[in-house]
């Protein structure tokens, strides 16, 4: 079959597990939210597919959103390895956020319900991405209008977008598949999985992109050519993959899968909309100004009813530390560095994602020190989070790995300097003070609470104004100075405007939207000779 491709992108699918303000635990919400609505802003029509994960029966949440039965149904058997055959029934709301179409797949039927609107967003992943996979498949059958690219955000939507992709080609479309990596990993299942007898996805010879050649590969082959690994997987079948830093490009995807996805790879940084005059506005309307001690008033006041771990006492400089409480994110680091700063009072303003494990050791933690730490357990507003954020003298980032650190950049967004471990896209995104006069905090070795704890103690005692003598750094010593503050939280946020704010970022999502639209555009001509089905 001979195939076109597009001349430009006016209409782009995305599919997702998350999306900011409808089902999100972090910060691939948040990412997928700000491409879609950047992309919309500028005329591109945009769908955002995801599993509903039962967010459509929250009454509150239906009317926000104002979300509709768009009266779609793809009902019929899956065959599992026992031979058995399966019933499912998926039906859809739909929701229009700011520019932007979010299809939910729902389930119809109770078997499909225990998986699409499983509340929890990564139970059940396997069947969710699998059901999603089957319900794009129908949607595309039937759709009127195709889309010029298929963006997929991390593996959960990997089989979604192959899947589209080869419905668009069976109607003579090359449409270009950009494969979005988040956060690395993957499970690896048996060709069963991904086929049509599971997710969906028909076997057959189609054109791979390799970087130097297209290759005629049935789907089956290139999925065991990888082991079942799904994320290897869509690497493979797309166009243009996309990380979010070059340091995790670099170092994770190159370090898994080689360095030949050079070739066929690019960044893309989140941005960035907080602003910190916005914040200071909130805080000059409820405190009067951003005057001493008023970061313990909004403590008091804001964080009453939360559930918690310990407590502080009033007798240092506050320092705060955002995330999900994983052992990814390090804060057991964080807590153990605060016996090698005795100025620190950290305030751990965590999520809970029921890890049982790491809670209870890091509650121990917590409880070995007290009057030193605090650990929220529940998400509070985001004024009142933005506020201590802006009022705290810096933002610990202790993560063992981290993509891209979103939470660093909007720290300094709000003219907060970063301690954080010197990981993935923190190297990029945080400028140590010590070797950059511009610099914006301070990098640490991962996993070193004596490092960690050396650096937020100097940071403590430099942005309170404190003696310099008692900076343990000896390179921030000669930065010390009434002024130091000021100036280092004008240095964030002019950092931030310059390289993580809506204006830059579009225009690295431009290349790489046009990169596999390129990419595609070689398929289309390779297709006319060569006989792929």
């Amino acid at each position: 079959m001979e195939l076109f491709a597009p001349t430009s992108i006016s209409r782009v699918w995305m599919a997702s597990f998350e999306y900011s303000g409808v089902a999100s635990l972090g910060g691939l919400g948040e990412a997928v939210r700000a491409r879609a609505e950047m992309l919309a802003r500028r005329g591109v029509s945009v769908t955002v597919f995801m599993p509903s994960h039962g967010r459509y029966m929250d009454p509150l949440l239906r009317v926000k959103l104002g979300l509709r039965d768009i009266g779609f149904s793809e009902c019929g058997y899956r065959r599992g390895v026992d031979g058995v055959y399966y019933h499912y029934c998926i039906g859809a709301e739909e929701a229009r956020v700011n520019g932007v179409r979010i299809v939910m797949f729902k389930g119809l039927d109770r078997v499909t319900r225990s998986v699409l609107d499983e509340w929890s967003i990564y139970s059940m992943a396997e069947e969710k991405a699998s059901l999603l996979a089957r319900a794009l498949k129908a949607y595309t059958q039937r759709a009127g209008e195709l889309p010029d690219l298929i963006d997929v955000h991390d593996w959960h939507s990997v089989l979604a977008g192959v899947t589209v992709k080869q419905e668009v080609e069976r109607r003579g479309l090359a449409t270009p598949l950009v494969y979005t990596i988040h956060l690395s990993g993957s499970p690896s299942f048996p060709w069963h999985y991904a086929s049509q007898d599971w997710s969906g996805l028909s076997n057959g010879p189609h054109l791979v992109w390799r970087v130097t050649r297209h290759d005629v590969e049935y789907y089956s082959r290139v999925w065991d050519s990888v082991n079942g690994n799904v994320e290897a997987f869509g690497i493979q079948e797309a166009d243009v993959v996309v990380t979010v830093s070059v340091s995790y490009l670099r170092e994770e995807l190159f370090r898994r899968y080689g360095d030949w996805i050079a070739g066929k790879s690019c960044v893309v940084y989140n941005p960035v909309d907080l602003r910190v005059d916005d914040v200071e506005k909130w805080i000059l309307g409820r405190y009067g100004g951003l005057h001493e001690g008023v970061e313990w008033r909004v403590l008091d006041e804001m964080l009453e009813g939360y559930r918690r771990m310990g407590y502080l006492d009033r007798g240092g400089v506050l320092l705060v530390a955002l995330g999900r409480l994983t052992w990814q994110k390090g804060f057991d680091v964080a807590v153990r560095a605060l016996d090698y700063s005795p100025s620190a009072r950290l305030l751990v303003l965590g999520v809970s994602i029921g890890d049982q494990g790491f809670e209870s050791e890091l509650r121990r933690l917590v409880e070995e020190r007290p009057g030193k730490a605090m650990v929220l357990l529940d998400r509070i507003p985001v004024d009142v989070r933005n506020a201590i954020v802006r009022l705290a003298k810096a933002t610990v980032v202790p993560s063992r790995w981290e993509p891209f650190g979103l939470v660093a950049v909007e720290s300094m967004a709000l003219g907060t300097p970063v301690v954080a471990s010197a990981v993935g896209g923190l190297k990029e995104v945080v400028v140590d003070l010590r070797w950059n006069p511009d610099g914006t905090g301070l990098l640490v070795r991962p996993g070193d609470p004596w490092e960690m704890g050396v650096a937020m103690e100097s940071i403590a005692v430099l942005m309170s104004n404190g003696n310099p003598n008692a900076i343990p750094l000896n390179e921030l010593r000669s930065l010390a100075g009434a002024s130091v503050e000021s100036r280092i939280r004008s240095r964030c946020a002019r950092l931030v405007d310059e390289h993580f704010r809506e204006h830059a970022v579009y225009g690295q999502l431009e290349v790489c939207y046009e990169k596999a639209r390129q990419m595609a555009y070689y398929r289309a001509i390779a297709s006319h000779h060569v006989q792929v089905v």
